[in-house]
């Protein structure tokens, strides 16, 4: 059996040119050699206090060592029953045995695994990532397959998935996701065993909805390199499963990760992929509610592209709000149970705000942050109990639309806001916006003493809440 692995083939190349074996580097670098292999099969990434030593190691530059290491490409190999378990094959045309054993073992591997290695995984990105993605859609089932009545076994499966959602929207998922791991491990035990076709189906389908929850949860803690393999390990699930819609909207969660790297472009044309695979039926709302939340992720890719493609942001946008009008109050599965109208609304908010902040053009970035602001507002009012992390992340998103419009202290006194509300819960994906609120605060308005306020207090924050970030906040002269 062929598989597909992940490796760093310039990088290797390099090395080699330079004339250092694995054990000349890792002796050279204190690490070990083991630790260089990881690096070259694209498992892991070397740590940022590294890479200066390793670039002059390479003779390269900073950024030349940055473009080897991103250049990660799918070289065949075979198959044998010492598989990497911290690698996932991008070929989609496995058989079902091979697409259990891969499932079982990295979930096995991830169970058995520190934080600090599963932290470590690397991120594919570009043609690496784009081309399998494409494969992926292409082989897709014209129509996705029916659904039979489910045995009580997998009915009372499905209700457990419910509930790990459910902990998850509150905002304390990143505590639970090993407990999602080891149900997708004990699942996939499952599918080792003979059951008749439709069982095997439905199994596989709770496959990929758990390993789209781990991928998601992972994401959350800030394990991207972790998110990104649960995420492909769903969509192979999701091809023995049948299940296009889903696996669309997982590649939806996919651009959610390029863009939290700054992959924009990847994001962009991951949602066109996952566009192209939706099957299109004059019935199927849950595909119309999944092509909604598609077109705003398109939306929001176009409009981090620049103000060239703020036309194509806004018509996305706009064609995100009309599909979702069609789609919704229909009965959907509980893998949509997060898009309602208030998802829809922050969608459409998020891609008015950055086209706003893009603009110097006084008429244009009002313009964009009223309606920003509108759907921001909708978005707060129409949110549901219990979605905690949700809720921190509205009062962002007003504290950025504030920002938009020019108004400093009043963004801060927002922000302020949603850190009291994040007391209670632990999500690196609200970290992540505090960060990245507080230098656009910073940059844009100086010598604000609201922006000086809310810094000290987000200090505060990260020291209790994530202390490993709050050296990324420190400014020079503070």
């Amino acid at each position: 059996m062929r598989i597909v692995h992940l490796k760093r083939v310039r990088f290797i190349r390099r090395r080699k040119a330079v004339g250092l074996t694995q054990e000349d580097l890792a002796d050279a670098l204190h690490v070990e050699r083991s630790t260089v292999g990881r690096w070259e099969r694209a498992e892991t990434e070397p740590q940022p206090w590294l890479r200066p030593r390793l670039a002059a190691l390479l003779k390269v530059t900073a950024d030349e060592l940055e473009a080897l290491l991103a250049d990660v490409v799918p070289v065949p190999g075979r198959a044998d029953d010492r598989l990497v378990h911290s690698s996932v094959p991008l070929d989609f045309s496995l058989t079902d045995d091979h697409t259990v054993r891969i499932l079982e073992g990295f979930s096995a591997y991830d169970i058995a695994s520190r934080r600090q290695v599963v932290a470590g995984l690397a991120v594919l990105s570009g043609s690496a990532l784009l081309q399998p993605i494409r494969q992926w859609v292409a082989g897709l089932p014209v129509t996705p397959a029916p659904a039979d009545p489910t045995p009580e076994a997998i009915t009372e499966l499905e209700q457990a998935i419910v509930l790990f959602r459910r902990w998850d929207a509150s905002g304390a998922g990143g505590l639970r996701r090993k407990a999602v791991v080891g149900q997708l491990n004990a699942v996939t035990e499952s599918l080792t065993e003979r059951h008749d076709p439709e069982t095997t189906r439905r199994l596989f389908h709770a496959a990929a909805e758990l390993a789209q929850l781990a991928g998601w949860m992972a994401y959350d803690q800030g394990l991207h390199g972790m998110a990104q393999r649960y995420y492909v390990l769903a969509l192979h699930a999701c091809r023995e499963a049948a299940a296009p819609a889903l696996g669309a909207k997982i590649i939806g969660d996919m651009t959610q990760l390029s863009t939290a790297l700054g992959n924009h472009t990847d994001s962009l044309n991951l949602t066109r992929a996952a566009l192209y695979g939706l099957p299109h039926s004059a019935d199927d709302r849950v595909g119309d509610a999944v092509r909604a939340e598609l077109l705003g992720l398109e939306a929001r890719a176009y409009a981090h592209l620049g103000e060239r493609e703020a036309g194509n942001a806004v018509r996305s946008a706009e064609a995100c709000v009309e599909v979702w009008q069609e789609a919704r109050g229909e009965p959907r599965p509980d893998w949509l149970h997060y898009l309602d109208q208030a998802e829809v609304d922050c969608l459409a908010a998020n891609v008015h705000i950055e086209l706003a902040l893009a603009s110097d053009e006084p008429r244009r970035w009002r313009r964009f942050a009223a309606l920003a602001e509108r759907h921001t507002l909708n978005a707060r009012a129409a949110r549901v109990a219990g979605y905690t992390r949700s809720r921190v992340l509205d009062e962002m998103r007003l504290a950025r639309v504030r920002l938009a419009q020019r108004e400093p202290a009043e963004a801060a006194a927002v922000a302020c806001d949603a850190l009291r509300l994040a007391e209670g819960a632990r999500s690196s994906l609200a970290v992540d916006w505090f960060v990245r609120f507080d230098a656009a605060l910073a940059g844009r308005h100086p010598g604000c003493r609201e922006a000086a306020a809310f810094h000290e207090r987000l200090r505060d924050y990260l020291r209790r809440a994530a202390p490993q970030r709050e050296r990324e906040i420190v400014r020079a002269g503070v």
